[in-house]
């Protein structure tokens, strides 16, 4: 018989905390980055490479604020039109409920479902229209589908729980 440190549960949800701070981590660089490149146009990022590897043209561009639609449904200077990184800043700090117990885990799933969701039209914006790629977005891409594999596997892990005590 094997013995781990750890549970299974457990080390699930110590792996949703590092990611959660992962991405909250990414998406405070993220808009540390873009408010320098406001403030000062010769500010490099460390996720500048080149031309084409560049995060910070990511996060200036139209797309970098509200998803580069907001602004036509609320208008540029509405509270809700900002910058992405702050949307990307909520959305992780909300999937630190899964770290607790497995409660919340159907409207994680839900929610990281909406995110990939997003990550695709992020990632086509990137790479048809802004024609670059992105360290910092592709990173929380996939912190984005590891959120929703832990999810999935949480509320696959509450609704047979739910099952067996129908059962008893």
């Amino acid at each position: 018989m094997k013995m781990y440190l750890l549970g299974c549960k457990q080390m699930e949800r110590l792996t949703r905390l590092t990611l959660v701070l992962l991405g909250v981590g990414l998406s405070i660089y993220s808009l540390h980055v873009k408010k320098s490149k406001l403030e000062n146009d010769d500010y490099e990022a460390f996720c500048d490479i080149n031309e084409k590897i560049s995060c910070s043209a990511i996060f200036t561009s139209k797309y970098g604020r509200g998803f580069g639609v907001l602004h036509y449904i609320v208008g540029e200077d509405h509270f809700l039109n900002q910058s992405n990184s702050l949307y990307g800043i909520f959305y992780f700090f909300i999937q630190v409920l899964g770290c607790f117990s497995d409660k919340h885990s159907t409207i994680l799933y839900l929610l990281t479902s909406f995110g990939i969701l997003s990550c695709i039209y992020l990632a086509f914006i990137l790479a048809f229209v802004l024609e670059d790629f992105c360290l910092v977005c592709v990173s929380t891409y996939i912190i984005t589908i590891s959120l929703h594999y832990l999810n999935y596997k949480a509320r696959n892990r509450r609704q047979k729980l739910q099952l067996l005590k129908k059962a008893a």
